[in-house]
C-alpha cells in the first residue's frame, strides 16, 4: 500500500498497489498483504475468516487507525474483536521515542499519560508498543491476543532500518500476513 499516515482503510481483492491508505484488509486466500515501516509501527491481524496489515504512526494512532480496522473486520466478517489475534512488529521503543510534552494529549485511550515519561524539559519519552496494545484492548481486543515482538528499530540499527536514526535513508522492513484456509 501506499502509505500515506492516515485511517484510510482498504479492502484488497488482489495484488497490487494500494493507493493512498495505512491498512488493507481481506478474506481472500492466498493474497498476500504487506506493510512497510521504519519506525511506525508493523500490526498485523488475524482471524478464521479475514487478515489485515496496519501500518501505525503516531499519527494513524491519534487517529484511530487501530480501532477502526479492528471494527471493519468485525462488522465485514461477522466477528468480534475477542476473534482477533494481533501481532506488533519492531519499531521505536520509549527509549528512543522523544517527542514534545503536548502529545500525551494527542491520543484517546485510557490513561494515555502513564504512557508518557519526562525526559528533558518540554519533552518526553513515549511508549508507541504500549499505546498502541492500550488502544487495541480498549477496542476489546483480548490482551492474551496482542503479541509483541518487542523489538525496537532505532536501538537495532544492525537488524532494523530507522527513519529516525538514518534521518534520509528510505530503507524499510516489510511485514506480510496471508489469510491461509484448509
Amino acid at each position: 500500500m501506499k502509505q500515506v499516515h492516515s485511517n484510510r482503510i482498504t479492502y484488497a481483492s488482489a495484488s497490487g498497489l494500494y493507493e493512498e491508505c495505512d491498512a488493507l484488509y481481506t478474506d481472500q486466500p492466498d493474497l498476500w498483504l504487506a506493510v512497510k515501516t521504519a519506525d511506525c509501527a508493523p500490526v498485523l491481524i488475524a482471524s478464521p475468516a479475514a487478515v489485515a496489515a496496519v501500518h501505525v504512526g503516531w499519527r494513524g494512532l491519534q487517529n484511530d487507525i487501530l480501532p477502526a480496522t479492528i471494527a471493519t473486520l468485525c462488522e465485514e466478517f461477522a466477528l468480534s474483536p475477542e476473534d482477533l489475534h494481533l501481532a506488533l512488529g519492531p519499531c521505536l521503543s520509549q527509549p528512543n521515542f522523544e517527542v514534545e510534552t503536548h502529545f500525551s494529549h494527542y491520543f484517546n485511550i485510557p490513561h494515555a499519560d502513564r504512557y508518557f515519561v519526562n525526559n528533558r524539559e518540554g519533552h518526553v519519552l513515549m511508549d508507541f508498543p504500549g499505546l498502541i496494545r492500550a488502544q487495541a484492548i480498549a477496542s476489546g481486543i483480548l490482551d492474551i491476543h496482542f503479541h509483541t515482538v518487542g523489538r525496537c528499530t532505532f536501538a537495532e540499527g544492525d537488524t532494523f532500518n530507522s527513519y529516525r536514526r538514518e534521518k534520509s535513508s528510505s530503507r524499510r522492513q516489510l511485514s506480510l500476513i496471508q489469510r491461509v484456509t484448509g
